[in-house]
């Protein structure tokens, strides 16, 4: 009997060696994949509008304006205001908002439109993209469905890794923009998301080849002479996005000047499929 225990022990120390070295493997692999990605697009993320200036695009990268809990997501937030600030400075002529559109109830693009609009962005500034269902999708929609070989994202510093090591696989000229009052450490939760998206993201790239989940015909944007930036829009970030918010967590925005207006002119917004997205006022 205890001939017949022994080889069963020693299967199992087997397998848990086996294990042991499987996980091992796969942690070092993971922090090889983040590590790479990392040291591969740091020196291109900038918190200085002067530094990407003459910038045609801006791609802003769709999120949810609420978490899961139904309070306001200061992702979204400070996405929003990092695109609005970089085209009101003239980092930037046109924005391109790419985000999920799953269903009705649920519609990203639409969204960011409304909260541009609200923070002063003309209509004719701004294309909706309502197929970005992944990271991925949007870098590789905004190449070869909108034309472009060059555009800053808009997202914050941890997502901006993954998604500019994406675009420089595809060869796209790419830098990003990230506020410098919000640059700090995310939440656990979305820092190992993340962890694991980039991950994901050397496997798509090198070794499955993934593909955008809808690409559809070419639609490049026809970018518009610089239009007037409504300088009022400012005075409702305090209403509509900081309101409630701690003095430390409101930023220098809630006291700052609104800016002089751009000269230009305003046409109807472009969206993904063609109709003319609404305005809000």
């Amino acid at each position: 009997m205890l001939d017949s225990i022994r080889p069963s022990r020693a299967f199992a120390c087997r397998i848990a060696r086996l294990a042991l070295t499987a996980t091992g493997c796969a942690l070092l692999a993971l922090m090889a994949a983040n590590a790479w990605i990392v040291s591969a697009t740091r020196e291109l993320i900038f918190d200085d509008i002067s530094w990407v200036e003459g910038q045609t695009v801006g791609l802003v990268l769709g999120t949810s304006p609420y978490t899961r809990y139904g309070n306001q997501n200061l992702l979204f937030t400070h996405r929003m205001m990092a695109a609005a600030e970089l085209y009101a400075a003239g980092g930037v002529r046109h924005l391109l908002v790419s985000g999920a559109n799953p269903d009705r109830t649920y519609n990203e693009p639409r969204k960011m439109y409304q909260a541009l609009r609200r923070l002063g962005v003309p209509d004719s500034a701004i294309t909706l993209d309502f197929a970005g269902f992944r990271t991925l999708d949007s870098i590789v929609r905004a190449q070869q469905v909108f034309g472009l070989d060059r555009f800053v994202v808009i997202s914050q510093r941890y997502h901006d890794y993954r998604a500019l090591f994406i675009a420089r696989y595809y060869g796209v000229d790419a830098v990003a923009y990230i506020r410098p009052q919000e640059d700090l450490r995310q939440p656990l939760r979305a820092e190992a998301r993340e962890y694991l998206a980039r991950f994901r993201a050397v496997l798509d790239l090198f070794l499955i080849d993934t593909s955008p989940r809808f690409l559809g015909p070419r639609k490049p944007i026809d970018i518009q002479p610089m239009a007037p930036f409504d300088a009022g829009g400012r005075r409702h970030l305090i209403q509509q996005f900081f309101l409630g918010l701690p003095p430390d967590e409101r930023g220098p925005d809630t006291v700052r000047p609104p800016l002089a207006p751009l000269r230009g002119h305003t046409q109807p917004a472009k969206t993904d499929d063609g109709a003319s997205a609404p305005s809000r006022k």
